[in-house]
């Protein structure tokens, strides 16, 4: 008998160890406060993505060229091209987008062609040529990171901007 009665003790104790942790547990006792918790993404966030480059048309129409028609710019002309920012511009969008895609780009932009260039159409069916910029298409995001894990000041934007470099572009 003695022998049992070790045994039911220490299972006893070991009963109670756990119905003690789990008291615990149960009782939502955390050993940190939530809000202590580490987030290593804390602070502000910006990024460029889907970036591509584009053709963006400055303001005069398309140019058709029948098959052997030749199209010429002449030199020191200078056009108006515009691109599109959904949800407007603002300093901070603007200094990112600078940095990170062009330093030229802008909403609009003033693009001299200081050189003549022309284009023969050679193929066997009609084309078009326009003038225009070289630009980017991309999507810009801003947001904050704070306590705990949390994202705030989300800003998105779908972005067509011209830079200053001419481009004579023909399907």
């Amino acid at each position: 008998m003695m022998r049992s009665s070790k045994k039911n003790h220490g299972v006893q104790a070991v009963v109670t160890v756990l119905a003690f942790a789990l008291s615990i547990l149960g009782a939502g006792i955390a050993t940190a406060p939530a809000y202590a918790r580490s987030c290593t993404e804390l602070g502000h966030h910006q990024g460029i993505s889907n970036k591509t480059a584009v053709f963006i048309a400055g303001p005069l129409q398309r140019v058709w060229l029948s098959p052997g028609g030749t199209y010429t710019v002449e030199a020191n002309q200078t056009l108006t091209v515009k691109g599109s920012v959904s949800g407007g511009v603002d300093t901070e969008f603007t200094n990112f987008v600078k940095a990170h895609v062009s330093a030229s780009l802008s909403v609009s932009n003033s693009v001299g062609f200081k050189q003549g260039w022309s284009w023969t159409n050679t193929t066997g069916t009609t084309k078009w040529v326009q003038l225009g910029a070289r630009g980017y298409e991309f999507d810009y995001s801003r947001y904050d990171v704070v306590a705990p894990c949390r994202i705030v000041n989300n800003v998105t934007k779908h972005a067509k901007m011209p830079t200053k470099e001419p481009w004579l572009y023909h399907n």
